[in-house]
């Protein structure tokens, strides 16, 4: 079973998405940022990515882009996470390619939802 990478720069979220992995029993994986995650996928092709879009280093929306444009990780479904979006922030990223958009805080049972979501597609 491929792994989930979660991409975060809060380290409390990123806590909280691997107990939603954790509890469901998918392997996952952290970075706190978007360089961390693009080193990470080297490594690991995952299967689900949650990616943040407020980010210090490389904001979500240019991790999103740069993902989509790869031919080997152009087909993994990205699911976006914010904490202050707007309306047309959501239609940005799900016309750039990423496959669902949820507000934070989320609630342990939505991310395992999604989760399982998204793993029955792979």
């Amino acid at each position: 079973m491929s792994a989930i990478l979660f991409v975060d720069d809060d380290l409390v979220t990123l806590e909280l998405m691997g107990q939603a992995a954790r509890l469901l029993g998918y392997p996952y994986h952290l970075a706190r940022s978007g360089e961390k995650a693009f080193e990470l996928l080297c490594k690991e092709k995952p299967r689900l990515i949650f990616l943040d879009l407020m980010m210090p280093d490389m904001d979500g929306l240019s991790v999103l882009k740069k993902l989509k444009q790869d031919k080997d990780f152009g087909a993994i479904p990205v699911i976006i996470l914010s904490a202050g979006a707007s309306y047309d922030d959501s239609i940005v990223c799900l016309n750039e390619g990423a496959s669902d958009y949820l507000l934070k805080p989320v609630p342990l049972q939505a991310l395992m939802d999604i989760i399982k979501k998204y793993e029955t597609k792979s």
